[in-house]
């Protein structure tokens, strides 16, 4: 599978151009030099700070003067830079890159040309998926590199496309792993990257903070989880984000939310009107306690026997449950978790 990652060498050797959604306000960094070559080489560096929006801004200093608009939703930008005195202008052209940087060339009158870059101070950092989907910056399904609380890069799988696309894959249960796992900790550290092809077990053990909205697809047998069942939850706080994950450990299934009911509450789906389910469960066994037989945040809402894995029951049943009632998991199948 294509790597997407999000990184400036990648983009630039690419030349890719892709339209960018946040405001163009703020504080920047002009490069020029005179010598137009594509390659930014000794020349001036300039602070101004930008007001106005994509259709119009401007900026200001004590000798200079710049104006300047977008085009094709921010992707393309057209400013001139004028001197109060002696009147001189430069005229810029250029295009922005994945991480809010705008790049081109300039010219002027008498025949002057070089290159220059505008950056933000402080660059867009895409902390998960739909942050990328969010500023336009989607190249569809794949890896891109995120960053974590600590400002470390990791390697993720978006799904830009399903129900809205955004969704960061922040848990994986493959179809050759036997029973289920007591803690979230005994799950790897390594991510997944390919959902169709599920090899590891992981999950995403970092600051949930960043997401809002959960799914989890258990019974996945082909392709963008063909055959599978989802559940899903919309504007959770990071609290019940931290619930649905300690889902997937059946001690902290059962230390967390001892009864089912204390379990999140999920939908069969993101339609409007789609009804509530409390605590994810079966409605016959919703004022049950919670056991340590299965993991899952899900528990037979779409049939019977149907839920991320087993656990301490039949702990030799591999891979996600075949949901189909009496009949354990049999090493076909296998569980995602997704966050946006």
């Amino acid at each position: 599978m294509k790597k997407l990652a999000l990184t400036i060498s990648t983009l630039i050797a690419a030349n890719l151009a892709v339209a960018q959604e946040q405001p163009i306000a703020g504080e920047y960094v002009l490069t020029s030099d005179s010598h137009l070559n594509g390659i930014i080489e000794s020349g001036s560096v300039k602070e101004i700070t930008i007001i106005g929006d994509k259709a119009h801004f401007y900026s200001e200093t004590v000798n200079q003067f710049i104006s300047g608009s977008t085009e094709q939703n921010g992707n393309v930008i057209d400013f001139k830079l004028s001197d109060k005195t002696p009147s001189n202008t430069q005229y810029f052209l250029g295009q922005v890159d994945v991480q809010g940087n705008y790049s081109g060339t300039w010219f002027a009158a008498n025949g002057e040309k070089g290159d220059w870059t505008l950056s933000p101070v402080q660059p867009n950092t895409a902390t998960s998926c739909n942050d990328i989907l969010s500023a336009g910056l989607s190249q569809g399904d794949g890896v891109y590199d995120l960053y974590d609380a600590s400002g470390e890069v990791v390697s993720m799988y978006c799904d830009m496309t399903t129900d809205g696309g955004g969704w960061t894959l922040v848990g994986s249960y493959p179809k050759n792993e036997p029973g289920g796992k007591s803690s979230i900790n005994q799950y790897g550290d390594i991510p997944e990257t390919d959902p169709n092809n599920v090899t590891k077990l992981w999950l995403f053990k970092g600051d949930l903070s960043v997401f809002s909205d959960v799914r989890e697809q258990v019974s996945c047998a082909s392709a963008n989880c063909g055959g599978g069942f989802n559940v899903y939850g919309v504007n959770f706080t990071t609290a019940e984000l931290e619930l649905v994950r300690y889902t997937w450990g059946y001690n902290e299934r059962v230390e967390f939310m001892p009864q089912r009911v204390d379990k999140p509450a999920c939908m069969k789906s993101l339609e409007p009107g789609a009804e509530v389910i409390p605590g994810c469960v079966s409605p016959q066994y919703l004022s049950m306690v919670n056991t340590h037989t299965l993991v899952g945040w899900q528990n037979d809402v779409h049939a019977g026997y149907c839920w991320v894995a087993r656990g301490t029951y039949k702990p030799g049943s591999v891979g996600s449950a075949q949901c189909v009632s009496g009949r354990e998991p049999n090493g076909t199948q296998w569980a995602l978790l997704w966050m946006r």
